[in-house]
């Protein structure tokens, strides 16, 4: 990956999502970023998550937005009047760029979505045991985002949709009837696309042989404890490996749908 940017501006905080994340800039470009707040177990999940998704989600409308490692300067933090700053805190943040002409979808909205792109998500979440993406006529919390209908242009709706916030994978807890019961595309599917589990084992086999490389990218801070490496890990490599092999290992279990 890329070296890290530097934040530049802090703008302002996000009011919804658990680790509410901060507004920020980064020369011209916007972020949302996730820092001390957020946990060093999350930011590593997210870090983790996101490198694998962005693997599997090559050529697709499922989009994960850019996503870089950034650097808050401690002059940054220390010339800021904000009372909540040390929830950012200086070092090493997790920054997704800003999506500009999208909103959350509402049910009738991703049920329209092509039956690939539901695959797509649901078995991305699966694998990365991921619960966090409910959504349901009630409401939910689906951390999807689409794009705004066109109004006048005439042009068909896009179907593209952004999956963003991976902070709790790699559950402990993961329950499969939990997750299919609650996922937002979790009862949509009686079955996997014509050729889909084809085309996407040899993805996830490569995305898989990643792992250590992009666990190698974890700043120490991150992965341990105040970067001490005799302190335990913050998310353990063995663990996400063996989520990750269950396709290969249990693949009667793993592609069954409810």
């Amino acid at each position: 990956m890329n070296d890290p940017i530097t934040i530049t501006e802090v703008r302002e905080r996000a009011v919804q999502g658990m680790t509410r994340p901060f507004i920020c800039a980064a020369g011209s470009t916007e972020y949302f970023v996730k820092g001390a707040y957020a946990g060093m177990n999350s930011l590593c999940c997210e870090w983790v998550a996101n490198r694998l998704a962005g693997l599997i989600a090559l050529e697709s409308p499922l989009v994960v937005p850019d996503f870089r490692m950034a650097m808050v300067p401690r002059l940054l933090i220390a010339a800021s009047g904000r009372a909540d700053i040390a929830d950012l805190g200086e070092g090493m943040v997790f920054a997704s760029q800003t999506i500009h002409d999208v909103r959350e979808p509402t049910v009738v909205r991703v049920e329209t979505m092509p039956e690939e792109v539901m695959a797509q998500l649901l078995l991305l979440d699966l694998w990365l045991q991921n619960e966090d993406r409910s959504l349901t006529e009630l409401g939910g919390n689906p951390n999807l985002l689409v794009p705004r209908v066109p109004s006048a242009t005439g042009k068909p709706e896009d179907k593209r949709l952004w999956a963003y916030d991976f902070n709790l994978a790699f559950d402990e807890d993961f329950n499969r009837e939990r997750f299919f019961g609650a996922h937002v595309f979790g009862r949509m599917l009686e079955r996997w696309p014509d050729g889909f589990r084809e085309r996407m084992e040899p993805r996830l086999k490569v995305a898989l042989e990643e792992v250590p490389t992009i666990f190698a990218e974890l700043p120490l801070e991150w992965l341990h404890l105040d970067g001490d490496e005799s302190l335990p890990v913050q998310l353990d490599i063995k663990r996400v490996i063996s989520a990750l092999e269950l396709p290969f290992i249990d693949p009667e279990t793993f592609w069954k749908l409810p």
